[in-house]
This record gives C-alpha cells, sequence and structure tokens, in this order.
C-alpha cells in the first residue's frame, strides 16, 4: 500500500478517533479511508518553458516531465540541453542578480492545463552546476495547485566553456494534506441546546459569587480608590 503525505496524517487523525475499535472494524476504516483520500489516479504531464535565448518570444520550450501515473510518482524527464547562448545570457541576468524564470503547463488526464511560473537567482543556478528540483504540489482529487523551482546545493560541476550543457533536474510530486474542517454543524446545534435549556430555567449557574458579580463588584472598588487617592488631606485633619 503506497502511503502519501494526505493518507499518513489522515491515518494519525483516525487512531486517534476509533482507538477504542476493534482491530478488525478499525482496520476497515483505515482501509477505506485510504481509498478516499487516494481518490484520483491518472497521467500528468508538465510542458516546461524558460526565459533564455528565445529571440522575440518571452518563453521557449525547455523539456517535458511525463507520469503515466499520479499515484506512482515515477516521472520521465525530458529536457533540451542549454547552448553557449544560453549560458552566457544566463551569465548576464548574473551579473545584475537577476532571475532565471520558468514556466510550466501542467495538464492531466481531464484535459485541463494549468500555468505556473516560478524564478531563481541565475547566479545560484549557474553555480550550482545548472542542477534544480520541480516540485509539483496534488491534491487528494489530483488536482495540480503549484509548481516550484528550486536550486539546489549540487557538487556537480558544469564547465561553462562546452558547446552543450545538460540540466540537472530532479522531480518530486508532493502530496497535499487538506486541513481539517471545523465540525460547525455539532457547535450550533450545542449552543442551541444551551439556549434551549436556559430558557426553559434547566442549566443552573455553578460559578462562585466573584464570577457571577464581578461586573459589579470591580466599579465600586475602583471608585473607592480613586477616592481615597483624591481627598488625602480630609484623612490627614480627621486623624488629628
Amino acid at each position: 500500500m503506497i502511503l502519501t503525505n494526505c493518507s499518513v496524517h489522515a491515518i494519525k487523525r483516525y487512531i486517534k478517533k476509533y482507538i477504542n475499535m476493534n482491530l478488525p472494524i478499525l482496520f476497515f476504516v483505515l482501509f477505506i479511508h485510504h481509498a478516499i483520500c487516494l481518490d484520483y489516479d491518472g497521467w500528468l504531464n508538465i510542458r516546461i518553458e524558460h526565459s533564455l535565448n528565445c529571440n522575440e518570444d518571452k518563453f521557449c520550450n525547455r523539456g517535458n516531465i511525463s507520469l503515466k501515473s499520479i499515484r506512482a510518482g515515477t516521472a520521465t524527464i525530458d529536457q533540451n540541453p542549454l547552448s553557449q547562448k544560453h549560458i552566457e545570457e544566463l551569465k548576464e541576468l548574473a551579473s545584475i542578480d537577476g532571475f532565471y524564470t520558468m514556466r510550466s503547463f501542467v495538464t492531466t488526464a481531464d484535459s485541463k492545463e494549468t500555468e505556473f511560473l516560478s524564478s531563481v537567482k541565475a547566479k545560484a543556478f549557474l553555480e550550482n552546476g545548472l542542477s534544480d528540483v520541480i516540485s509539483a504540489w496534488v491534491l487528494p482529487s489530483g488536482e495540480v495547485i503549484a509548481v516550484t523551482f528550486q536550486v539546489t546545493n549540487s557538487t556537480q560541476s558544469n564547465d561553462l566553456f562546452r558547446s552543450d550543457h545538460h540540466i540537472n533536474s530532479n522531480f518530486y510530486l508532493r502530496h497535499v494534506d487538506q486541513a481539517p474542517v471545523p465540525d460547525t454543524a455539532s457547535y450550533i446545534q450545542k449552543l442551541e441546546r444551551e439556549r434551549e435549556a436556559r430558557e426553559k430555567g434547566e442549566l443552573k449557574d455553578n460559578r462562585s459569587f466573584l464570577a457571577k458579580y464581578w461586573m459589579y463588584i470591580v466599579p465600586i472598588a475602583i471608585f473607592v480608590m480613586i477616592s481615597g487617592a483624591t481627598n488625602p488631606e480630609g484623612g490627614a485633619q480627621a486623624s488629628r
């Protein structure tokens, strides 16, 4: 059984919730939730473009990442090598502390295409031997909500005087765990029951005397303190 981040967090919550269940029932609940959490599988394609040596166009083709199965997460990366013109342009960007920008188009099995932009410092990309990490962030439904592009600290050098330069990319499929949904209906029902109990006089107030009447005691105490502070001479004459 393949456990994604989504299912791992969900299983922890379910174990806490159903810890008193019989073992077979607990395993059945976990199995059903795992199937729901990974309720989608299909192919995924990411077309990558970058803003280097594109003539009159702002972006041009860099390569492609394809996955036959989102659940499996195994990707095939096919990228075009950079030419010496690309390297020279990267050097120019690095000299002005500029950014190297990548644009990605994500296409899923339902033919939906989504565009994402991501950038890194051109200097960092060069210094790390043209090594990067591309991550696609996926919801349990299979929807890709982000594609990020980061420079990795690589010990692999890249000869900047060669005719072609291969990009060293690692791709990761990141499963996003959805936040827990608040149980608003139960909370509203609880408030409604408390309101009905107060109306019927069934709800007893077990608070202490101070907790019940502090709003009356505090103003009186403040008034006494202020009165004593503003009339110190009267108190001294009375003592004589």
